[in-house]
C-alpha cells in the first residue's frame, strides 16, 4: 500500500495551515481519503506538489454547487436591474455565468432563441471576462450592444464579474447596426424584420447620466464582494471549531 501522511506532516511539508490543506481538498490541488475523523495523503501527492506538477499557489474558483451564495447574488443582482433598469449577469473568471440574466431586453432575448445565438452570447461574455482580467471595464459584445464589467474578489483574489449591459452608451452608426442585424438574421435563421422590431428595446445611456451610470455595476460588485468575505469569515470560524474538536 502506498505511503500515506497526516495532515500535521502535510503542513509540516508544505509549510502551510491546516485550512489551507482543507481548501487544497476541496479544489482538487490535493487529494486524500478520510478515515474516520482523520484525513490521510498519498505521499506521492505531495511529492508531486514539491516537484512542481501541481500548484501549491492558492486560486479561488467559484463553485455554484460548493457554498457559492447564488440566491443572495441574484437578489442584488435582480434589484440592480429593477432600480438601473439595465440588464445583468454575474459570471466567474473564465466567463461562465453564476446566475440567471437579470431583465434581458427583448432584443438579445430574440439572438439567444437560436442555439447559435446562445453560443455567440456566451462566447462574448468568455471574451468580456478574458479582457476584464487585464483592466478594461466597457465592451461591446457579438451583437453590437455593450457592456461593463467590474469585478469582485474572494480571499483577495478575483473570482467573477458583476456585467452591467444590453444598451448602447451611444446612438450606433446606422450602417453598421444594418450590416449587424443582417448577419443576425443570417445566421439564426430569424426573419430581419423581428431584429429590427426588437432593437428599439435596446436603451441608449443618456451622455449626462455615462459618469454616475458608470459607477453602479461596481457599486454591485463591491456588495457582492461583502457577502463572500462575510461568507469566508462564517466558513474559517466553522473550520477552526472542527479543528478544535479534532482528535489528534
Amino acid at each position: 500500500m502506498e505511503d500515506s501522511l497526516t495532515t500535521r506532516q502535510v503542513q509540516d511539508i508544505l509549510k502551510v495551515d491546516r485550512i489551507t490543506i482543507y481548501r487544497m481538498l476541496r479544489d482538487g490541488r490535493l487529494k486524500g481519503v478520510k478515515i474516520g475523523q482523520q484525513w490521510r495523503f498519498p505521499q506521492r501527492e505531495v511529492e508531486n506538489l514539491l516537484d512542481g506538477k501541481a500548484s501549491v499557489v492558492e486560486t479561488t474558483q467559484v463553485d455554484p454547487g460548493a457554498g457559492f451564495p447564488v440566491h443572495c447574488i441574484q437578489t442584488i443582482q435582480d434589484l440592480f436591474s429593477a432600480v438601473s433598469q439595465i440588464s445583468a449577469l454575474v459570471v466567474d473568471t473564465a466567463g461562465e455565468p453564476l446566475t440567471q440574466p437579470s431583465s434581458p431586453c427583448a432584443f438579445c432575448q430574440l439572438v439567444q432563441q437560436s442555439s447559435s445565438g446562445l453560443e455567440a452570447c456566451r462566447a462574448s461574455w468568455r471574451e468580456i471576462a478574458r479582457q476584464a482580467m487585464t483592466g478594461r471595464k466597457f465592451f461591446t459584445c457579438h451583437a453590437g450592444v455593450q457592456y461593463m464589467a467590474a469585478p469582485f474578489m474572494d480571499d483577495e483574489k478575483p473570482v467573477g464579474f458583476f456585467l452591467a449591459g444590453e444598451f448602447y452608451w451611444q446612438t450606433p452608426d446606422a450602417g453598421e447596426e444594418s450590416g449587424r442585424l443582417q448577419c443576425l438574421a443570417e445566421t439564426s435563421q430569424v426573419p430581419l424584420e423581428k431584429f429590427q422590431q426588437e432593437k428599439r428595446s435596446i436603451p441608449v445611456i443618456d451622455p449626462s447620466l455615462h459618469t454616475r451610470v458608470e459607477g453602479w455595476p461596481f457599486t454591485a460588485a463591491r456588495a457582492i464582494q461583502g457577502i463572500l468575505q462575510e461568507r469566508s469569515r462564517y466558513m474559517t470560524r466553522l473550520q477552526q471549531i472542527a479543528t478544535l474538536t479534532q482528535i489528534p
